[in-house]
């Protein structure tokens, strides 16, 4: 469900229908040119982690990554099967991280390493994961757009900590050229699945008042963790509320986030008939064909009659 659907329901019913849902929110400050993505992702991260089922340090991996490419989607169209996708190569124990999502709230992803081992550090007396000892800190991070255009576009950057949200926000400095600041927090329960799971993006432009800019960074940086302000029981729209107070918000933009995988028989057959006929019957004569989705798992299985 997107706003344009909900144009005719009250606030009340809208808390009421997102009480248990992912969501996504997009703000704006009445008079400024600036822009705030809040998500919420807890049930979709702690979908993933069941699919794939992850070890605490790779559903926090896993997790942020999957929030950072739905903070992604605000570079395509909202409502569309546009999508963008995001790979983490940072050499760390995971090995590879990719997430991908829609314009339509859908997103999926995997690892290399679902068991990797769960590593955390001290920050001022709290104990807190250790993401770049999982993910790494000395790769890239590529950006993959695909925007009906013919041949996707794609920007690789250098990971510049491995922490996913930092390096999201190099990303869009760089290769966007937008000032950004990014915060993504997965938090995992002691029976390893997801607490809370979100993240937040803001966003300035050209024209926005020095006064306003310096506002909007001195929050940015002095925003408690999102998951914790989730702990509170803060909902996107109170969290964006939040980064905007006395600038006059205005809700633009609502969707669902949801974890959505189309993969197909026709599609996994397609990804066999790339094989020449050589190797296509190499495989059948060992019993079926089998691709296995690495995005939810679904195996489908092929003999040679189906090919």
């Amino acid at each position: 469900m997107i706003l344009k659907e909900l144009e005719d329901k009250t606030k009340q019913d809208l808390r009421e229908y997102f009480q248990d849902r992912d969501y996504m929110v997009v703000t704006v400050p009445k008079d400024e040119p600036a822009r705030v993505y809040v998500v919420k992702a807890t049930r979709t991260v702690e979908t993933a982690r069941r699919i794939h089922d992850l070890s605490p340090g790779a559903t926090v991996a896993l997790g942020r990554a999957m929030v950072g490419a739905l903070i992604l989607t605000s570079l395509i169209k909202h409502a569309t099967d546009q999508k963008v996708l995001i790979k983490i190569d940072g050499g760390g124990p995971i090995g590879t991280v990719v997430a991908e999502a829609d314009g339509k709230g859908r997103v999926r992803g995997f690892v290399d390493n679902p068991k990797v081992p769960l590593h955390t550090k001290e920050v001022e007396g709290v104990r807190k994961v250790d993401l770049s000892k999982i993910v790494g800190s000395e790769g890239t991070l590529t950006v993959v757009k695909e925007i009906g255009m013919g041949t996707p576009y794609t920007s690789v950057v250098p990971l510049v900590s491995g922490e996913i949200a930092k390096d999201i926000a190099f990303y869009f400095a760089q290769s966007e050229q937008i000032p950004s600041a990014v915060g993504i927090g997965v938090l995992v329960d002691k029976d390893g699945s997801v607490r809370h799971a979100g993240g937040f993006l803001i966003q300035t432009f050209g024209g926005i008042s020095p006064k306003v800019l310096d506002l909007l960074e001195r929050r940015a940086s002095q925003l408690p963790p999102v998951t914790a302000i989730m702990e509170e029981g803060k909902r996107p729209e109170d969290i964006a509320a939040m980064i905007l107070e006395d600038l006059k918000p205005q809700l633009i933009g609502l969707k669902e986030v949801e974890y959505y995988c189309p993969c197909s028989e026709d599609v996994a057959k397609a990804s066999l008939l790339l094989l020449s006929e050589e190797e296509i019957e190499e495989i059948t004569n060992e019993g079926p064909a089998e691709v296995v989705c690495r995005f939810c798992g679904r195996v489908y299985r092929f003999d040679k009659k189906d090919l």
